[in-house]
């Protein structure tokens, strides 16, 4: 075993993603590492792409089973490692009618064909609706959650707050006008990334949830460009610990093992 108390893999509804890092860290490190995983807004069970898609790299997750970050919290001084899995910025939506263009079927015929639209305007960033749904929600009107990075608290107005009710405040003549207002919203970081040793963000677009129109071939395309973007992180990451701890922690015939079959198109 190694000196390292543990990896902590922290995702939002730890289905997919989440499942998968913490398998390909477990089969990385030959069991070496305690892994756990747990989601902000867990569910119960392991998506069934997930596991068709870590299968055919010879590793199985059937047997994990989805879990919540509140035990992780309250056993918070036992893991080294945090390592959250989160959606990028730029794709994190309220709704599920939207993707982009240079993603669907029709982009990618275009591009390899070589007719239709024009290069510049296939590898924009436009988005694809279909107009026969409902109008998508916009963007900016999303609430997104960090995965269990940051803490939210917002500030309300009351005049029984010793800090705004004060001899000299002009605003406590305003109680029944703005209570229960927010003042301004803090952002503190979670004290399960400030208690680690280790700290990874990794930005893998979510899985969980079809597009409209979309295929299961197509979903499970964008499971293999997830599973394949997750297992180098994790095997980056094993190779920061080595050098963190100074210890032999990577199981090579794993590894070995996996690259061959991630080589042969799976």
């Amino acid at each position: 075993m190694s000196s390292c108390r543990g990896v902590l893999v922290a995702g939002v509804t730890n289905r997919a993603r989440t499942q998968m890092a913490e398998a390909f860290l477990r089969a990385f490190t030959g069991g070496r590492l305690f892994v756990c995983s747990g989601g902000v807004h867990h569910l119960g069970t392991v998506h069934p792409l997930a596991v068709a898609t870590m299968a055919e790299v010879g590793i199985h997750v059937s047997q994990q089973s989805s879990s919540s970050l509140a035990g992780a919290c309250r056993q918070r001084g036992t893991y080294d490692v945090y390592v959250s899995v989160d959606a990028p910025y730029t794709e994190r939506t309220s709704d599920y009618y939207q993707r982009r263009y240079t993603d669907t079927q029709a982009a990618q015929q275009s591009m390899i064909g070589g007719t239709g639209l024009s290069a510049s305007f296939s590898s924009s960033t436009l988005t694809f609706s279909d107009p026969l749904l409902a109008l998508p929600v916009p963007a900016h009107w999303t609430v997104a959650h960090d995965t269990a990075d940051g803490r939210q608290s917002w500030t309300l107005w009351s005049p029984r707050d010793p800090a705004i009710y004060h001899e000299r405040s002009t605003r406590k003549l305003q109680d029944h006008l703005y209570e229960g207002e927010p003042l301004f919203m803090r952002v503190q970081p979670h004290e399960l990334r400030k208690a680690c040793r280790v700290q990874r963000r990794w930005e893998v677009p979510a899985l969980v949830h079809r597009f409209a129109l979309e295929t299961e071939a197509e979903q499970k395309a964008r499971f293999r460009r997830a599973r394949d973007l997750l297992g180098s992180l994790a095997l980056a990451l094993v190779r920061d610990l080595e050098r963190e701890y100074g210890e032999t922690m990577l199981d090579e015939s794993t590894v070995a093992a996996y690259e061959k079959a991630a080589a042969t198109g799976c």
